[in-house]
């Protein structure tokens, strides 16, 4: 019974020191603080993946992509930012240099730099998400450890030139168009807004052509909806633009509000999808299908042209 109490005696001790050298080794490191990132100052951000550099650069109050100046889509800069403005390390993952495991090797790791003026303000490596998509794996700058941040933001940083541009060719407000002129397949129209007083409800739009015959103020509004935000699906290469206005478009759509608003849209014959011109923005651009034949097949309503039309154009 003597020896049964000794072992039992061991076998704690051995467990207390166990658990006391656990916890000392657990606690062996203390997690770099990075300081807190004043995202009012940076002017410039630079994402590379597989060694391509895209650099971002703020011009007062918007971001431009690359040393052509596109205008970079808002949304994703803010994210990008926002990342930085709270990126606080939760734990060290491995001491190894590990890289492939986390995907912070060449082939995957994507690199972000962000500037004031000519200065690095802050630096790091991203790697994959965490299985669980709450952590993703960084690296700091001069740092050879691997470590674990709160969130899943490397899809933010994840993407291609074209996904970081502002893809909006199109946007104005409805109630502010006051004339419409539309053209296709020979056929034109010139569509007039007219304001009429009633009693409780105040003043409705009734919309006319400039026949003074009565237009359906639905396929109006239908027309309107589709284009006063409209986003491209891709750019196409920066002459194209000019190419195009020497080319015969499938339709013509002009709005007039304080400035003339022109949208042109063409056919190519091998591809499905519509490409166009906007005076809203400087670059060619391909749309959707669905945005595409959406456009179309409200100014084919608005202009009176039938299936058997379409079928001999």
């Amino acid at each position: 019974m003597k020896k049964e109490y000794l072992i039992l005696i061991a076998l704690i001790l051995i467990l207390g020191a166990y658990l006391l050298f656990h916890k000392e080794n657990k606690n062996n490191y203390v997690l770099p603080k990075i300081a807190k990132i004043d995202i009012s100052k940076i002017t410039g951000l630079v994402i590379a993946k597989k060694q391509i550099p895209i650099e971002f650069t703020k011009k007062e109050e918007t971001w431009v992509v690359t040393d052509k100046e596109y205008l970079a889509d808002s949304s994703s800069v803010n994210n990008m930012l926002d990342t930085l403005k709270t990126l606080k390390l939760s734990a060290l993952v491995s001491e190894k240099e590990d890289l492939k495991r986390y995907e912070l090797d060449d082939e995957n790791v994507i690199l972000v730099k962000a500037m004031n003026g000519q200065k690095i303000v802050f630096e790091f490596t991203i790697g994959k998400t965490a299985p669980s998509f709450n952590h993703t794996f960084v690296r700091l700058a001069s740092d050879k450890n691997i470590y674990q941040v709160n969130g899943s933001f490397r899809s933010s940083f994840d993407k291609t030139l074209e996904d970081f541009r502002d893809k909006k060719v199109l946007e104005f407000k409805e109630d502010s168009i006051n004339q419409i002129f539309i053209e296709k397949d020979g056929i034109s129209k010139t569509i007039i807004s007219k304001e009429e007083k009633k009693d409780k409800e105040g003043a409705s739009i009734t919309w006319m052509s400039d026949y003074g015959i009565s237009v359906d103020k639905e396929m109006v509004s239908n027309l309107l909806s589709a284009v006063s935000f409209l986003k491209c699906e891709k750019y196409l290469y920066d002459d194209t633009k000019n190419k195009l206005e020497k080319e015969k478009p499938l339709c013509k759509i002009r709005f007039k509000s304080k400035d003339d608003i022109d949208l042109t849209l063409f056919k190519i014959d091998t591809q499905d999808n519509l490409i166009g011109i906007s005076s809203m923005n400087e670059h060619a651009f391909e749309l959707s299908q669905f945005n595409g034949k959406e456009i179309v097949s409200n100014i084919e309503t608005l202009l009176g042209i039938t299936k058997e039309e379409k079928s001999t154009n």
